[in-house]
């Protein structure tokens, strides 16, 4: 299949555009990337192969959907507006391997959606001002990504890669590191869209880790996290006291035996002491 459609070429982009009475909402953060070179690299970064199933979430116009297509068994393009369905029927006109969804990513149920494949990735220009609740979301439907390749703005990046003990170490973070390893691929100027985002642009990949096998399901650890991070000015032992509904002498023990110090708060525990800190709370149950 070649890419008939240079979707990198600004001109054409605004052509398209004008010819479908179409222009980029700022409700949707639409933000077109126009950059081959750009492109490129989260192509490369993304390695997708044959037996892939790729989830791309706002296609928009398409560039990175045709990319994706000329290697992956299959790609689903999950976009919210509707308007853009003539024009992407023209820029995926011969992509017989992708399937368009027009439906709101948030309420998209991804385990579903990937059912039966053997190997499941995510390569997307996130929507910045849906990013952090849709990689929560990502996340915690429990599908087995092989890897995720983000285009986010720099700010999410920061927290995405966050060290403990830093301003930027959340709730966001924490969970992104005890499932994947993350890596910065590179920086995107605003210059490689149309129209020009207020924000600077990162892309992140995330790669499933093999060395973290927490030994309890993933849903109790997620709540682990989201009952420490909830309130950042309690300590852990009462934060945890408080939404989980424990005992703190029961919590209090698991922090001793980890070698933590009872007053300790949340945002000064690595993703593995998280880990940890979760399964010795499901032993005690």
């Amino acid at each position: 299949m070649a890419i008939s459609l240079k979707l990198t070429k600004p001109t054409l982009v605004k052509s398209l555009l004008a010819q479908y009475g179409l222009r980029p909402s700022k409700g949707l953060g639409q933000n077109f990337l126009i950059n081959e070179h750009h492109l490129q690299q989260i192509v490369a970064a993304a390695d997708v192969q044959p037996n892939d199933v790729v989830i791309e979430i706002g296609p928009g116009l398409g560039v990175l959907t045709q990319e994706l297509a000329l290697v992956a068994a299959r790609v689903i393009a999950i976009e919210k507006d509707q308007r853009l369905e003539p024009l992407l029927a023209e820029t995926l006109e011969h992509c017989s391997q992708v399937e368009l969804l027009f439906e709101d990513a948030l309420q998209v149920d991804y385990q579903q959606l990937v059912c039966g494949a053997t190997s499941s990735k995510v390569v997307a220009n996130l929507p910045y001002y849906i990013t952090t609740p849709l990689i929560m979301r990502l996340l915690e439907q429990g599908v087995a990504w092989r890897s995720l390749v983000l285009l986010v703005q720099k700010e999410v990046a920061e927290r995405m890669t966050a060290t403990p003990g830093s301003k930027e170490y959340g709730l966001l973070g924490v969970m992104i590191q005890c499932r994947y390893r993350v890596e910065v691929v590179s920086q995107i100027p605003a210059t490689a869209f149309y129209p020009a985002p207020k924000v600077a642009s990162t892309v992140v990949k995330l790669v499933a880790s093999t060395e973290v096998d927490d030994g309890n399901s993933q849903s109790w650890l997620w709540q682990v996290l989201r009952s420490a991070f909830g309130q950042r000015r309690k300590t852990l032992l009462n934060a945890l006291s408080s939404k989980l509904k424990l005992p703190k002498e029961e919590i209090s023990t698991v922090l001793t035996n980890l070698g933590l110090e009872i007053g300790v708060r949340g945002e000064n525990l690595t993703p593995e002491q998280f880990i940890d800190l979760a399964n010795g709370l499901a032993k005690g149950m």
